[in-house]
């Protein structure tokens, strides 16, 4: 059987975000959005199961003429950065500050992209 602490190290701490452009209406909208979550593992006799736990998530929604340019100029994606928990702590201090930075911060981390790539 594992120590207790040997769990802590598995934990596992993400930064997502996402911006996606649609059409409701005739009228042309985008969306973004930014998570921050952990994954606890949870080690049972049967099996291994995890936890996910979102500490934080925020979405806007806008009118795509109301966006700043920035915006309009990001290009739709779906990222999930894996991150170390110092910096996770750091992204959890800026949403408490200034959420909406978290749309627009690329952090130096391992990217899962999950974007549609055409």
């Amino acid at each position: 059987m594992k120590d207790p602490t040997d769990f802590q190290e598995e934990i596992s701490f993400y930064f997502s975000r996402s911006k996606g452009t649609h059409e409701e209406a005739g009228e042309q909208f985008i969306t973004l959005f930014a998570r921050l979550s952990v994954i606890i593992p949870s080690h049972e006799k049967e099996a291994e199961t995890s936890g996910h736990q979102t500490l934080w998530v925020d979405i806007d929604q806008v009118k795509e003429q109301q966006a700043t340019l920035k915006t309009r100029k990001m290009p739709d994606f779906i990222q999930q950065y894996e991150v170390p928990e110092a910096l996770f702590w750091e992204l959890y201090k800026i949403s408490q500050r200034c959420p909406d930075e978290l749309y627009y911060l690329t952090p130096l981390s391992h990217l899962h992209d999950y974007s549609n790539r055409s």
